[in-house]
């Protein structure tokens, strides 16, 4: 029975297809992207934190349904605490949410789940 189980368990794995990785910005390409005229969704949080590895299959269904509206990304506020001292950031992980002035219309704190953070983005009229 064995035998059978493994192979359709790694045919099942092998043939889904993972969503891209939601790439870390550094400081110049966040600056950047808040002047890029779209929607972007940041989560300032650690490569290590584990809220924050909980939220990277959240963030990537949400860059799905973001599509060419907007974008979202990583930023690792260990490597550079001024910026999130900047965005008044106090706990990780911290997602934002800015339009396309760059301006922040969205903040929340700690583990969002999927469907919350894609009825705040639709009430933002994000989504």
């Amino acid at each position: 029975m064995r035998r059978l189980i493994f192979p359709a368990l790694l045919a099942s794995t092998l043939g889904a297809q993972s969503p891209a990785p939601v790439s870390a910005l550094s400081p110049q390409q966040l600056d950047a992207a808040l002047k890029a005229g779209h929607v972007l969704i940041v989560e300032f949080g650690g490569e290590h934190c584990i809220p924050c590895k909980k939220m990277q299959p959240i963030l990537q269904d949400i860059q799905k349904g973001l599509g060419e509206k907007g974008s979202v990304h990583n930023f690792w506020i260990a490597d550079h605490p001024e910026i999130a001292k900047r965005h008044k950031v106090m706990l990780m992980p911290t997602q934002i949410v800015f339009d396309a002035k760059g301006r922040e219309i969205l903040r929340h704190q700690g583990l969002w789940e999927l469907a919350a953070f894609q009825r705040a983005l639709q009430d933002k009229g994000v989504l």
